[in-house]
């Protein structure tokens, strides 16, 4: 058992690790999904209509940057942005300066000072999902070589800090080519996503769940006839190059996707393995858990609930007249809180009691109102319970001004010049009464300790039945039933002693002594 509570222990901390992991690792901006399209035109531009749906935790600027690459692009121009609405899209204004805050419905489009092209618009929302539309001109986009053209564009940088669900995208050619041989193209980024040639003159892609900080960038390769007004031509002979560039990229990415199957396939075999592993042990803690229900239950029986023999409306756990106002009072406040939180209101029954005893009176204070004079008796207090005794030669300690006798004030400032002293009494007292209720057997130490325990018992079985709805099913069932019979069993020790309850029942409504 003490093993099972370590393991248990173990997989505990360790579950809440990785819930704590997931948790830190979340995104405060989130694309449920990216969609590029992107039309190739004859004199070599490209217009691109980037559209952003995308959840905002909680920002008010957005960013998208280019590196400035002079061998890809010349420039980029014509930049638009709108957000989409069910009642119309929304134009943003332009500006002409770089803000780390832009205003609401405004975009700027220029060099930032870190030497990047920067597009950044107004979001201004919190705890939402937006849908938003960026369009914008690549000049030079395309490159024509003496024996093919050239559009490779890198749409997503390894700097992106934004995660995305899906990321989509369209390329169409200005004019198809005359067979699908002629058009060539390659994917880069993620080892899941998927490029395809659609028609003669379309080519699509598609990645699911792209995380942060990875690149995705596309190549299309045709005839240089397609693009036949463009302007940026190169007499060099590219084609092959391109081709070997892209094998031995095609190669390693292939090496890499045949590594990540043969990982998959490891991982599979060992989460059956571990599974099978975890339902063996989970098999032989089930048995022992059967075992310790069975002698749970047993112990269920022996200690049932006792119900008064006679119906009251009303009692108090008072166990007999003769109970000092401490110890009614520590057997009604134990369970809660300490006798010196009650105190005062001891200290005052007490007095009560002293006097129908006739160790004290009390009398007005003559020409003063609401004053009281206790007047101490002259008698034996070793007659008296211990913890009256401890009270009564409190009082009499108190300085009187007259013979045996003294008002409240002055007992006041007496408790208040003495206090170390007046608190270890009292302290004393709540000692003294304690262990005379043990001795009565009205109390148990040991018997609150054993429901202490017996709780601890039900929320570790609790845990492990949590902890089993994921890994060892098989426990589910023993831990819950298991987790009842600790609960109820620790129920059965959470009242007074046996003997104080069979008590209870026996009289019914006791003698009311108020504290």
């Amino acid at each position: 058992m003490k093993r099972m509570k370590k393991l248990l222990i173990v997989a505990i901390a360790f579950f809440s690790m990785v819930l704590i992991s997931n948790i830190s690792n979340a995104s405060g901006l989130v694309l449920r999904n990216l969609d590029y399209q992107v039309n190739l035109n004859a004199d070599g531009t490209a217009r691109v209509v980037e559209t952003w749906k995308i959840y905002i935790e909680d920002t008010n600027t957005l960013f998208k940057t280019f590196e400035i690459d002079r061998s890809k692009y010349k420039e980029i121009c014509d930049v638009t942005v709108q957000e989409v609405k069910s009642n119309g899209n929304v134009d943003f204004t332009k500006m002409n300066q770089e803000k780390y805050h832009v205003d609401k419905n405004c975009f700027y489009a220029l060099m930032n000072k870190k030497g990047q092209f920067e597009i950044a618009w107004g979001a201004h929302a919190e705890d939402t999902t937006k849908t938003y539309k960026i369009a914008y001109t690549i000049i030079d986009a395309i490159k024509n070589y003496a024996d093919c053209s050239e559009f490779y564009w890198q749409f997503i940088s390894n700097e992106s800090e934004i995660p995305a669900n899906k990321v989509t995208g369209t390329i169409i050619l200005p004019q198809p080519v005359s067979s699908k041989e002629d058009l060539r193209t390659w994917a880069h980024g993620p080892l899941n996503g998927n490029i395809t040639i659609v028609s003669n003159d379309t080519v699509s892609f598609e990645v699911e769940n792209l995380e942060e900080n990875t690149m995705l960038e596309a190549r299309v390769v045709t005839p240089n006839t397609i693009f036949a007004s463009n302007q940026n031509i190169s007499s060099e002979s590219k084609l092959q190059s391109i081709l070997t560039q892209e094998q031995t990229w095609a190669e390693e990415a292939n090496r890499k996707r045949e590594q990540m199957i043969r990982r998959q396939e490891m991982m599979k075999k060992s989460i059956i393995i571990g599974l099978s592993v975890l339902n063996a042990i989970g098999l032989i803690f089930a048995i022992l858990i059967i075992k310790k229900i069975i002698k749970y239950h047993k112990e269920l029986k022996e200690h049932p609930i006792l119900k008064p023999q006679t119906q009251m409306e009303y009692y108090r756990d008072i166990p007999d007249e003769k109970e000092t106002p401490a110890g009614a009072g520590f057997l009604y406040y134990f369970k809660n809180t300490a006798l010196s939180y009650h105190m005062s209101k001891i200290l005052s029954a007490t007095m009560l009691d002293l006097c129908l005893k006739g160790y004290l009176s009390f009398e007005a204070v003559a020409g003063k109102k609401d004053q009281i004079k206790v007047i101490l008796k002259q008698k034996e207090s070793n007659q008296l319970p211990e913890d009256e005794q401890i009270i009564y030669n409190l009082f009499k300690q108190v300085p009187k001004k007259e013979t045996n006798s003294f008002t409240m004030k002055e007992f006041q400032r007496y408790a208040n010049s003495h206090s170390s002293s007046v608190l270890n009494k009292i302290n004393k007292i709540e000692k003294q009464i304690k262990m005379l209720q043990e001795k009565k057997e009205n109390y148990s130490e040991k018997q609150i300790q054993t429901h202490q325990n017996w709780l601890a018992k039900g929320i570790l079985y609790m845990f492990l039945s949590i902890f089993s709805l994921i890994f060892m099913q098989i426990l589910i069932i023993p831990s819950i039933v298991a987790t009842i019979y600790c609960f109820r069993i620790g129920g059965r020790y959470n009242q007074l002693t046996q003997k104080r309850s069979r008590r209870k029942s026996k009289m019914g409504c006791t003698k009311k002594i108020h504290v």
